[in-house]
């Protein structure tokens, strides 16, 4: 809508700078036709729809994580439930892998490209380099808009069929000084992963 508004303004600007530039022009002249980028713009605004999302802390309740070795990867997969008040604008979820001495050894992340909507349930797969050092996990869910509250589900519905293919934000090996990212009680849990 902003280009919309500044490419009428623009076509304003040149038709005064026109009609003040000395020469003659014609009044009655149909006003410079609007470019074809506009065109589709303006065309296509009835096909997007807007969604209104949470400000603030939002909630979601998720099953136990499952985490297997497959190759060199660390496979962790779950499932998760908005059962917020409304959607979640840029939905992440952050993994971080520990050693034995509590050191972060490595850790990636999921983030939907689209709004997280309420009671949409997704499942998320993180896929992770394996380290021999590798000895348990913990996870962050957060939104843009605020802080996420996560609850530990027993059972839960299947996801929505529409799942959206994460894209690991792999960190590179964290060497042995790393000291842990602090962390918020209530948005994150704790799971034992089996030893690599």
């Amino acid at each position: 809508m902003r280009r919309l508004n500044a490419a009428i303004l623009l076509s304003s600007v040149i038709i005064v700078t026109a009609g003040c530039g000395g020469g003659e022009v014609d009044v009655d002249a149909p006003p410079p036709a609007v470019p074809i980028q506009i065109r589709a713009l303006v065309e296509n605004q009835g096909e997007s729809s807007l969604v209104a999302t949470m400000r603030g802390p939002g909630q979601v309740g998720y099953l136990q994580p499952r985490s297997r070795r497959d190759g060199d990867e660390m496979v962790t997969q779950f499932r998760i439930k908005n059962i917020s008040n409304g959607a979640l604008a840029g939905f992440k979820v952050d993994e971080f892998w520990y050693d034995t001495e509590g050191e972060t050894v490595t850790g990636g992340a999921f983030r939907m490209r689209r709004p997280f909507l309420q009671d949409e349930v997704v499942e998320v797969t993180l896929r992770i380099p394996r380290n021999s050092r590798m000895s348990r996990s913990n996870y962050e869910f957060s939104h843009q808009n605020g802080v996420v509250e996560a609850s530990l589900f027993d059972e839960m519905e299947e996801a929505t069929p529409e799942v959206e293919e994460a894209t690991p934000e792999v960190d590179a090996e964290a060497d042995a000084t790393t000291e842990a990212p602090e962390v918020e009680a209530a948005a994150d849990e704790t799971t034992e992963a089996p030893a690599p």
